[in-house]
């Protein structure tokens, strides 16, 4: 009688499930998503804790990452909120722009998506609020932070102002500069008016708000 040797049930086993598993893959995640992924946490930690207490490793913490996977993602860590106030202000003017790229747009339609842009959930919210007063904070103490706001500033100063441009001229009864530099102005006092107490300016009430200055000064 020929006695076939056997293997232990155990080792069939794992030998069974061994082969039955596919070769795992390694599972990547985009490199532009993981960056705006902690560009997001570091603006919560930035209305959570201020310019101070958002450092590399607290921002590491709140991500769930390694202070490796932070330099690896950004030029200089030891700068990451010049890149997060950079970023932060390059996609707010990238979006405005979009709004202003179709030629055919009517351009009180424009200035109009412009003034919903501005009050989304995406540019009013809590964390977008405490970051940019952070930053506001820092432009007095900190150069290359002062030389963003300077460029942010005069590069949506001179959007609104294509914006204007663009509506009839005999709408326009104040000089271009001005209009822009007031509706600018205005701009800025309902969003930071609406951020601290949506309840005594609503979203709505902005945007009404934001349509009757352009109007007032662009077309009297």
């Amino acid at each position: 009688m020929t006695v076939r040797a056997t293997r232990p049930a155990s080792r069939q086993r794992s030998a069974k499930a061994a082969a039955s598993r596919k070769p795992a893959r390694a599972r990547r995640e985009d490199p532009a998503i993981r960056r705006q992924d902690l560009l997001a946490v570091t603006l919560s930690c930035l209305a959570k804790f201020g310019p101070r207490g958002t450092t590399g490793r607290e921002i590491c913490r709140q991500a769930g990452v390694s202070h490796g996977l932070l330099r690896h993602y950004f030029n200089n860590p030891d700068n990451l909120l010049l890149e997060t106030y950079q970023q932060l202000c390059d996609n707010f003017l990238d979006r405005f722009e979009t709004e202003l790229s179709p030629p055919d747009t009517d351009p009180w339609v424009a200035l109009d998506h412009f003034f919903g842009l501005q009050f989304s959930e995406e540019w009013a919210s809590p964390d977008v609020l405490g970051a940019w007063m952070a930053f506001w904070t820092l432009v007095r103490t900190n150069e290359d932070i002062r030389l963003v706001s300077d460029s942010f500033n005069e590069r949506l100063r001179a959007l609104l102002a294509i914006a204007a441009a663009r509506l009839p001229k005999k709408d326009r009864k104040l000089p271009l500069d001005d209009a822009v530099a007031l509706l600018s102005a205005v701009m800025d006092g309902l969003w930071l008016d609406f951020c601290l107490s949506p309840t005594r300016t609503s979203r709505e009430r902005a945007i009404e708000l934001a349509n009757v200055a352009a109007r007032r000064f662009f077309a009297g």
